[in-house]
């Protein structure tokens, strides 16, 4: 990882914006990004002049062994925002730039505190921004993830039959992404069966799957700090003649949203076909969600194929396509693939089979 590079980037648009002299980065998920630093705690001071990771005594062997090419300062918890005071006295009166999208209030109120409020700079745009655009090793790292999941969910077909909870399928799930190398789960394991799977975000319960159940999955991990996100639906038996042409109507979005994905173009537009589609057919009212997410070292970053989205999308987003239906009373179905956006369409990073499993 080009840490180094990262935070020269960054300086350079900060320094092009001309809104600060100075970054503070409070957040873990841009501390790592910026440092390669790990530990819960910790601030990374960057100026055109030096970078400075301040933490505390938990974590010195860990920031020298992670993050060996920037100079180390150990504080406690108490005196860290003092510190950064001090390293700043060169920095005259002027702003001093915050990643304010991820820092926890508290800490924003003890910045402010130190160095006045009207001197804080929020340039979570310009961090964002840097992110939103994935290099070859972040791009790697998510891919090795999705692999994970990828054989974590080949496990779970293999063992799911009826009568097992919901939960145990969920157990079989993390337990193979850990098995496999994940640090931990990228968010909490969705498993919906039977009428259930019409609840979108429908968390892992002690229902009983039942014999014509679609079951909706949706899992991931974290590889290496990085998230891993997909969703499969299978049935647990014969699923009927409506729930198998609802599958195939989510596929077919899914397969047409694949299909226009591309460095260039507008995430809202994307997100319009898989609308349209569904609303052609009459379950246009069953689409309540956006069609995808950024993934990086958040499992929802941005940009983002919403009609919220009204901008182009860059190659190196690396981004999910997830359309779903859900029937209240009746199940749903969603389908959910990781890509990366090339000029010349996307990279899929998502490898498990798409057409309906009967297990």
């Amino acid at each position: 990882m080009d840490h180094q590079g990262r935070r020269a980037r960054f300086l350079a648009k900060m320094a092009q914006a001309g809104r600060a002299a100075a970054m503070i980065i409070t957040s873990y998920e841009n501390r790592r990004y910026f440092s390669g630093f790990s530990g819960s705690f910790g601030y990374l001071l960057m100026t055109p002049s030096r970078t400075v990771l301040l933490t505390d005594s938990r974590y010195t062997q860990q920031a020298q062994e992670e993050a060996p090419d920037i100079l180390h300062k150990k504080v406690g918890g108490l005196t860290a925002i003092a510190e950064l005071a001090k390293l700043l006295q060169d920095v005259d009166d002027g702003p001093i730039g915050v990643d304010g999208r991820l820092a926890d209030y508290p800490t924003y109120v003890a910045l402010a505190a130190q160095f006045g409020a009207d001197r804080l700079v929020d340039l979570s745009d310009i961090v964002d921004a840097q992110r939103a655009v994935k290099d070859a090793d972040e791009i790697a790292l998510l891919a090795q993830a999705e692999a994970i999941g990828d054989a974590a969910f080949q496990v779970a077909c293999e063992r799911m039959r009826a009568g097992m909870t919901e939960v145990e399928v969920a157990l079989i799930l993390e337990t193979e992404m850990r098995r496999r190398g994940a640090q931990s789960t990228s968010f909490d394991t969705i498993v919906a069966s039977g009428a259930r799977g019409a609840l979108p975000h429908g968390l892992a319960s002690g229902k009983k799957m039942a014999e014509g159940d679609l079951v909706v999955m949706d899992f991931g991990c974290k590889f290496n700090g990085y998230c891993s996100d997909m969703t499969r639906t299978v049935a647990i038996g014969q699923p009927s003649a409506g729930l198998q042409d609802l599958y195939a109507l989510v596929l077919k979005a899914q397969k047409a949203c694949l299909d226009a994905a591309r460095a260039g173009v507008i995430g809202a537009e994307v997100h319009q076909i898989a609308v349209d589609l569904f609303s052609d057919a009459g379950m246009g009212a069953y689409f309540g969600h956006g069609l995808g997410h950024s993934v990086g070292l958040e499992i929802h970053e941005k940009p983002v194929f919403s009609p919220a989205q009204q901008s182009a999308l860059s190659a190196g987003t690396v981004i999910t396509v997830e359309p779903g239906l859900y029937l209240p009373g009746q199940g749903g179905v969603r389908i959910e693939d990781v890509i990366a956006l090339t000029d010349d369409g996307c990279l899929n990073l998502t490898h498990s089979p798409k057409e309906l499993l009967i297990l």
